[in-house]
């Protein structure tokens, strides 16, 4: 009878798990979709469509995407701690809505420049709203969760790169930005009416204010080395998204195998990343951030060496690969150590920095590339990596609780 009684109340428990989860990570796709679009296509539409040349003109698009992007994280993360993670996500899809309207009308560098603009306000909105959320859901499995996350977002954008690529063959350069108009638009209806809140109200909680700030304060020192790796890994993210297209077309690679080489790299993103999230759970955080970050170092140089687009088809899947092994376990050791009542605060302060490398990367790397060419940008990207893990290597401890009790009885 005991047991019987058991399942029976947990059968409706994880049906509302789930429910949610599942929309969650639709939205999240909706949204991935939307900006692997904007992804594949920015570079190209920018040159070809608006005619701009210079590579730090073309990189300053990017850049304003991450900064707007690092921003709404700052502040809708915040926000999020307050008047909970559902309205930030309906905000958030609807503003990308407009962004991605703009774009497909432009027909100026600005008006480029403020479509993307509006697509980094409401993709961060959007993006730190239901990360929050499924940290919330899945409150034991942060490894998982976050990664079901990463799955969706990278998915989607593996998705929405191969989609533009085909769509722009096929109806031209601006068709693919009507197409995240409507999805955005999908996005917030699915927010509006079938979507939960997760946010657990201010009153249960019983922590005092000084005692959470003492809290954010010790978290956020905790998690400088894990901002820095994050911000080193937007810049290679800018290197591969901004300038790879442009050095692709310089080999004389059609639209086509450019789109498939961008939806490589964030098709094996996106598809390790629930494992890799999965293994930090069990085994611990930061030794397959470590791995993660050298093997993306080396991938980077590698593309410098080769010209043939199956050996960079197969290079940019092991990009992906090593990128998931840091990715998604970063995002949980900021997790491990934020207090519940700022969760959403301290994973909008880390994607704040993190995407700051959105900003910095594209106007460095395309000051470099117009210099000295685009070899030399990504030495740097890859430098950056190393670097971030030599910090993390001497500056930080593993943060997953039962990992760290295990080490610490085992000494």
């Amino acid at each position: 009878m005991v047991a019987g009684f058991g399942k029976e109340a947990l059968s409706p428990r994880l049906n509302r798990v789930l429910r949610i989860v599942f929309w969650l990570l639709f939205i999240e796709f909706l949204s991935g979709i939307v900006w692997g679009v904007h992804r594949g296509l920015y570079a190209l539409f920018t040159r070809e469509v608006l005619m701009i040349t210079s590579f730090t003109q073309i990189g300053l698009v990017v850049s304003v995407f991450g900064l707007m992007k690092a921003v709404t994280n700052l502040g809708l993360g915040a926000l999020s701690d307050r008047t909970g993670r559902r309205p930030v996500i309906i905000l958030g899809m609807i503003v990308t809505g407009f962004g991605g309207l703009l774009i497909a009308i432009s027909s100026s560098y600005a008006e480029m420049v403020l479509g993307t603009a509006l697509i980094g306000l409401g993709g961060g909105g959007a993006f730190v709203g239901i990360m929050v959320s499924m940290t919330e859901t899945l409150a034991s499995r942060k490894g998982l969760a976050i990664g079901l996350f990463e799955l969706a977002a990278y998915g989607g954008s593996s998705f929405g790169s191969a989609l533009a690529g085909y769509l722009a063959v096929s109806e031209g350069l601006r068709q693919p930005f009507y197409i995240t108009v409507v999805l955005s638009g999908l996005g917030a209806a699915a927010a509006f009416f079938a979507l939960r809140e997760t946010r657990v109200p201010k009153k249960t909680l019983s922590v005092s204010t000084v005692g959470v700030r003492g809290s954010y304060v010790i978290a956020l020192r905790r998690s400088v080395p894990l901002c820095i790796a994050g911000f080193s890994s937007k810049i290679m993210d800018s290197l591969v998204w901004s300038f790879l297209p442009l050095y692709l077309v310089g080999l004389r690679m059609s639209v086509g195998e450019i789109a498939a080489i961008s939806a490589a790299f964030t098709f094996s993103w996106a598809l390790c990343q629930p494992l890799t999230g999965h293994i930090s759970d069990k085994f611990g955080r930061k030794g397959i951030v470590l791995a993660g970050l050298v093997i993306s170092a080396a991938c980077v140089l590698l593309y410098t060496l080769t010209s043939v687009f199956l050996v960079y088809f197969v290079f940019s899947l092991l990009l992906g690969v090593g990128a998931a092994l840091f990715y998604t376990p970063l995002v949980a050791m900021v997790s491990d150590v934020s207090p519940a009542e700022l969760e959403g605060t301290l994973l909008g302060s880390y994607r704040f920095f993190r995407d700051m490398g959105y900003f910095v990367g594209p106007i460095l790397l395309g000051s470099v590339a117009d210099l000295y060419g685009l070899g030399y940008a990504s030495y740097i990207a890859s430098g950056s990596l190393l670097i971030a893990a030599m910090i993390l290597w001497f500056s930080s401890k593993e943060t997953s609780q039962r990992i760290a009790h295990e080490l610490r009885a085992d000494s």
